[in-house]
């Protein structure tokens, strides 16, 4: 069954904090669907600098490599793997791939105790 055009998301750390967000199929149709289908995903967060990242077990190659990160971008980091949050200005991570952004503001992450158990859910899958 084909996946939507975008995915709503729910993240979700520990110490109460939550936010939203979208994850794009056009941004980069094969990650976002071996991400999409594999949600939930949860793992210990880690802040280094301008991302707040965890790890997540699929692995695939830099689909389309991001040229530039903003504030709020949500990619996938082949490298690690994992996903990371952009929190600060910054070069994106070597052949980061932009798979979404949040919908709220992220510096709320530059507050999270490193190692805090964050959790991604799918909310429901919107049309466009």
């Amino acid at each position: 069954m084909p996946l939507a055009a975008s995915t709503v998301i729910k993240i979700r750390i520990e110490g109460g904090i939550e936010l939203d967000g979208v994850l794009r199929r056009y941004l980069a149709p094969m990650t976002y669907d071996s991400i999409v289908r594999a949600l939930p995903l949860s793992g210990a967060l880690a802040l280094s600098g301008p991302l707040a990242y965890f790890q997540i077990n699929i692995r695939r190659g830099a689909e389309k490599e991001a040229k530039k990160a903003e504030i709020g971008d949500i990619l996938y980091w082949p490298s690690l793997p994992g996903i990371a949050i952009v929190v600060e200005q910054t070069a994106p991570p070597v052949q980061a791939v932009k798979i979404g952004e949040l919908t709220g503001d992220p510096s709320i992450l530059k507050t999270v105790k490193q190692g805090s158990r964050i959790v991604v859910k799918k909310v429901e899958e919107a049309a466009t």
